[in-house]
């Protein structure tokens, strides 16, 4: 099966073997996809590279692609009438993103630092996996995340004090990046802090004083602004 290549300015052999040498293939939706259907998976694909606080897509924007993490993080947010932004999640390196409704994006996307993805047209994904069950099943599997995103907010939003709110926060960051293969402990936060207090409907000065105080309690330490170390991952949870 050969696809009209998306990228013509990559000869196919660049993106096949940008594909194979992937190191985030093995937590992406196409792990499954055998070797040799690579090389055709890859002319469907292209690498784009974002800079911090760069907009993917807009609410709203017309959905032509679909992405793929392969490097760095992506904040997903709505926009509410009122002005106010309602962060939704943050994605991690393997997470596939762009869900729409009527052909328009649910939410917008944008670059926590350098952020590269991989950017495959609507129509081209749509025609690869009706000949590929395996990648639909790893597709409609990592497309699930986005719904686990926002029953996790729901919960943080529910009926967890401030405290809680900011451990629960912590060790979800610490369990994505054991998902991927990452280092859990410490864990970065590539996040501002606002971005933070947003995710978790406090204000910034909450976050700041829920922090010390999982530090003034030991069960956590900083490295510096950005870097935690959980020393105690069970009290955490009690939290």
């Amino acid at each position: 099966m050969m696809l009209q290549k998306v990228n013509k300015d990559k000869p196919t052999s660049t993106n096949s073997s940008r594909c194979l040498n992937c190191k985030i293939r093995s937590h992406s939706f196409c792990r499954a996809m055998k070797e040799e259907d690579i090389e055709d998976f890859s002319c469907i694909s292209l690498e784009k590279i974002f800079k911090n606080k760069e907009n993917i897509f807009l609410q709203e924007d017309v959905a032509n692609n679909l992405f793929n993490v392969t490097s760095g993080n992506v904040k997903i947010y709505k926009l509410l009438n009122d002005g106010r932004i309602q962060i939704i999640g943050f994605l991690y390196p393997g997470d596939f993103f762009g869900s729409y409704n009527n052909n328009k994006y649910n939410y917008c996307a944008e670059a926590i630092g350098e952020v590269k993805v991989c950017s495959f047209l609507k129509s081209d994904i749509n025609l690869f996996i009706e000949k590929n069950i395996m990648l639909a099943k790893g597709l409609l599997h990592q497309t699930s995340h986005e719904l686990n995103l926002v029953q996790d907010r729901i919960k943080v939003l529910g009926k967890l004090d401030s405290i809680e709110r900011m451990s629960t926060f912590i060790l979800n960051v610490s369990e994505q990046r054991a998902r991927i293969g990452w280092q859990n402990n410490p864990i970065s936060l590539p996040m501002t802090r606002q971005d933070i207090a947003d995710y978790l409907g406090l204000t910034i000065e909450t976050v700041s004083r829920s922090i010390s105080e999982l530090k003034k309690r030991s069960i956590i330490k900083l490295i510096n602004k950005k870097q935690i170390f959980i020393n105690e991952f069970d009290q955490l949870r009690l939290e």
